[in-house]
């Protein structure tokens, strides 16, 4: 049995990388084609590793903001001399006779196991991007030497939630929020490219008495997911499958993030700027007080759909208990890895994912700073969970953005 990814990760600081980009081409009847293809094996071009420059997820980086996990949408950079990646138009192309919008492409990274079976080195994948290729984009043309095709590509969740409206789902019969995710998802238009569960669907706070007339026929359904998930649900797609989570829970991991894995430790903060101890409803008399006030700061809310006075109250509280905590972040560059995602949550297990001389200053001007044997200051706190806000994938090193779980 050959090596995961995460144990190659472990146990070798040398590792051989190993990028498969993959497509299914559109056909001109809008369907696709039944099995993934290498994009090297149909264009006969090599070593595509670097054909992609980065591949970063984030989610808000504030206390309040929760909604769509965002994907960095990603741009292709391809050797087309004899217009191997050309739109459908050219019959050198890999597209001639499909269409090349929104004919979907995925990546898949991992490393080379050559020590399962030195003789026969396996490559071992996961996915870390999966979407559509965009025409619509300025970003997709060739450059000035005819030589160099840029193809941007978009996540998959975010192409389809803004390529339908409102109108375009119907009647819409669902009174709470996990059950209207689902009638919503749960059509072709979107599990012929990933998986919808309702077992995946469980939202921090399940708004009901919901009202989704308040929402006109052409509205996307980009924006109104992003609008009925503030303060409490993150959505996303990972490895082909939807989850609608709430913004407490993360997912548990077993990477080990020590001083021996740390490229760079930077941007130590303190959270502070996202602490708010006073919420209110826009234009209605529900708020919610902390019950203790530090900073004395305010932030005013509004769903749309969530009409009902009851359900306005419940749901500020429930980010109130969220908002009020201040959480410390850091940066941490690390080798790749490419099996990490947004909320997975890490436990530090050993000292130092801080090193031990960095400082930071108590002082309220100074005190989201990063400092070295200062004077006054005081150490980091070294172990505990981290959840991953910020993931970015670029130059063989993956750069994450950890926030304290408390």
């Amino acid at each position: 049995m050959s090596l995961t990814i995460q144990e190659i990760y472990d146990r070798y600081s040398v590792r051989e990388f190993t990028r498969l980009i993959e497509v299914k081409r559109r056909k001109t009847d809008n369907s696709y084609e039944d099995n993934w293809q290498s994009i090297e094996l149909l264009s006969g071009q090599k070593e595509l590793e670097g054909n992609i420059k980065s591949i970063d997820f984030s989610i808000a980086n504030d206390s309040f903001s929760f909604g769509i996990v965002n994907v960095g949408n990603m741009k292709m950079i391809m050797n087309s001399k004899y217009g191997e990646f050309d739109d459908e138009t050219n019959q050198n192309s890999i597209f001639y006779g499909f269409l090349r919008h929104k004919s979907q492409i995925r990546v898949r990274d991992g490393f080379v196991d050559k020590y399962t079976d030195p003789n026969n080195p396996i490559n071992i994948y996961t996915n870390v991007f999966q979407g559509f290729i965009d025409e619509t984009s300025e970003s997709t043309k060739v450059d000035d030497d005819n030589v160099i095709q840029y193809l941007q590509c978009i996540d998959i969740l975010s192409f389809l939630l803004k390529s339908y409206t409102k109108a375009d789902m119907g009647a819409l019969t669902s009174t709470n929020i996990n059950d209207l995710v689902y009638e919503i998802l749960n059509r072709s238009e979107f599990t012929d490219f990933f998986s919808v569960d309702i077992g995946n669907i469980d939202a921090g706070y399940n708004i009901s008495s919901f009202d989704i007339s308040q929402y006109e026929g052409q509205t996307q359904l980009f924006t109104i997911f992003e609008d009925f998930s503030v303060g409490h649900s993150f959505f996303y797609i990972r490895d082909s499958i939807f989850y609608y989570k709430d913004i407490k829970k993360g997912n548990p991991t077993s990477l080990e993030i020590n001083n021996r894995k740390i490229i760079k430790f930077a941007n130590y903060d303190n959270g502070s700027k996202n602490v708010f101890e006073k919420l209110y409803w826009e234009d209605s008399n529900e708020s919610y007080t902390s019950p203790t006030n530090k900073y004395n700061k305010t932030k005013t809310f509004n769903v749309k759909g969530c009409t009902n006075s009851t359900q306005r109250q419940n749901l500020l509280n429930f980010i109130g208990t969220i908002t009020r905590i201040q959480r410390k972040k850091v940066k941490l560059e690390i080798p790749y890895y490419p099996l990490i995602f947004i909320l997975d949550e890490l436990q530090v297990v050993e000292q130092e994912i801080i090193p031990s001389d960095a400082l930071v200053w108590d002082a309220g001007l100074w005190d989201v700073n990063y400092w070295r044997n200062s004077i006054s200051a005081s150490y980091t706190s070294n172990v505990g969970n981290w959840l991953v806000k910020e993931v970015k994938h670029n130059n063989y090193q993956t750069t994450l953005i950890l926030e304290e779980v408390v």
